[in-house]
């Protein structure tokens, strides 16, 4: 199915806050936990920006559809940083007014070598394009999926309201790379550079991005138990639909490899999520259960 990029573009705008009960959510606030996965999403989102540098390069740059999607993706994963930081400061748990420029400054060596990389690739061909979208796509459904986790999660029922509108973007955004991404792997080139880029230089979002064990928090938080499982091989079945990654297991595999790293590096922590989980699930009644999967069936589509 086509993308409708220019309908894209008149709907595209910064994600709403303007209803959300914010007496309520200065009341209520935030676990300990939520906010640091809040603090971890918005430093996340800030670094959109330096994928922004990598993405606009060589032929890629030159891709009518391509940059004008840019325009509004860039804009709109900005706006959720700002809508993160928004919402931990009514909760009282103000960011670092300097944390942007931290996390910047803390792109890692490995960052650093994919960046050259991509950038040169994009030049010498078209076809690198494909490794592009392929990424971006994978990375979208896997924010997608850890803000609806939290969603599910949390008790503050504004935040999750915030939480499922950030989802719906990443959706959105998710959508566009998965077309170009579809569309453009069908050349041998352009599937053999994807297919390298992804089993062999890929990490989910975020890693290497802000506080240290960052990712491995989330992956531990969000994801280790059943319905987080479940979301991960749902994003693995998605991806495998589309040229050249028949029975992709990434998502699954380097998910679930972040949660063990947590397990062995902060055990007692892993646990304690672990359990708290356990207890939020048996609080919920089978009304619950049923209108949120009633709610979110569209997402998962």
């Amino acid at each position: 199915m086509a993308f409708a990029i220019d309908r894209f573009l008149e709907l595209s705008k910064a994600v709403n806050t303007a209803d959300l009960d914010w007496s309520y959510i200065q009341e209520v606030g935030v676990t300990d936990d939520e906010a640091r996965a809040l603090r971890y999403m918005s430093d996340v989102e800030s670094h959109t920006i330096i994928y922004l540098r990598d993405l606009l390069s060589g032929h890629t740059a030159r891709d009518r559809e391509i940059t004008a999607f840019l325009s509004c993706w860039v804009y709109e994963e900005t706006q959720h940083g700002h809508a993160i930081n928004k919402f931990l400061n009514a909760c009282g748990r103000p960011q670092d007014p300097k944390r942007f420029e931290k996390v910047i400054k803390g792109a890692g060596f490995k960052e650093e070598v994919e960046a050259f990389l991509t950038t040169y690739l994009a030049k010498v061909t078209p076809h690198f394009a494909a490794t592009h979208m392929s990424w971006g796509a994978i990375q979208e459904m896997l924010a997608a999926a850890a803000y609806t986790q939290l969603a599910y999660y949390t008790r503050n029922r504004e935040l999750a309201k915030l939480l499922l509108r950030l989802a719906k973007d990443e959706r959105r955004h998710q959508a566009f790379y998965y077309y170009q991404a579809e569309k453009r792997l069908h050349h041998p080139l352009a599937l053999a550079l994807a297919s390298f880029a992804m089993h062999r230089v890929w990490t989910p979002v975020g890693l290497g991005v802000g506080e240290a064990l960052g990712l491995e928090f989330i992956a531990s938080l969000l994801f280790d138990d059943e319905r987080g499982q479940d979301e991960l091989r749902h994003i693995d079945r998605k991806f495998s639909k589309l040229p050249g990654f028949a029975g992709w297991k990434g998502a699954l595999t380097s998910v679930n490899a972040a949660i063990e790293d947590f397990r062995h590096k902060e055990p007692a922590r892993a646990q304690q999520i672990r359990d708290r989980k356990l207890r939020s699930e048996g609080s919920r009644t089978a009304a619950e259960k049923a209108e949120w999967a009633l709610n979110t069936a569209d997402d998962r589509a």
